[in-house]
């Protein structure tokens, strides 16, 4: 089975709005930031007598990651691009032994096992490797409903599969 796409900078804007508060990096970056304005506004309340306000503390926490979200955001779509394989033409084959990306820069076989999770959102389908890779197949890409689930219901037996032999 196999899908040819494009990959775009919306396609990585959507994922990465996705994921906002479902990756595990995210919500420990979030739990760290409250810590540390908590920790911050603690030590500062303690020097000048004040109660802490904990709806500050919140809000600047909330603000921080919000920071740190859209500069990471921004640094990632400033260094997508073609020639590293981000971006542009993709085609994706489910193999007898794993999944296959072919683009411009990379031919990458990543055997089953190697799967963290396989995700499916309104928008596309997602092959987790890593914490930090993905691969990203945007709905527009499959020819309707029927073959993205398809091709969704086959990447998620594969894998299924290998975790029951290995």
């Amino acid at each position: 089975m196999q899908v040819e796409l494009h990959v775009t900078r919306g396609d990585i804007t959507k994922f990465n709005l996705s994921k906002l508060f479902r990756l595990r990096s995210h919500l420990q970056l979030i739990a760290i930031i409250l810590v540390g304005v908590a920790f911050f506004a603690w030590r500062k309340a303690e020097r000048l007598g004040e109660e802490i306000d904990w709806i500050l503390v919140v809000v600047s926490s909330a603000g921080g990651f919000a920071a740190i979200f859209v500069f990471s955001l921004v640094f990632i779509l400033l260094n997508s691009n073609t020639k590293s394989g981000v971006l542009g033409k993709h085609t994706y084959t489910i193999e007898d032994v794993g999944f296959r990306e072919q683009t411009a820069a990379n031919d990458t076989l990543n055997y089953w096992p190697a799967i963290q999770k396989i995700d499916k959102t309104k928008f596309a389908i997602t092959v987790q490797i890593n914490a930090w890779l993905f691969h990203i197949l945007p709905r527009r890409a499959f020819d309707g409903q029927e073959q993205f689930e398809a091709f969704y219901e086959a990447l998620c037996r594969r894998v299924v599969e290998e975790n029951k032999q290995g």
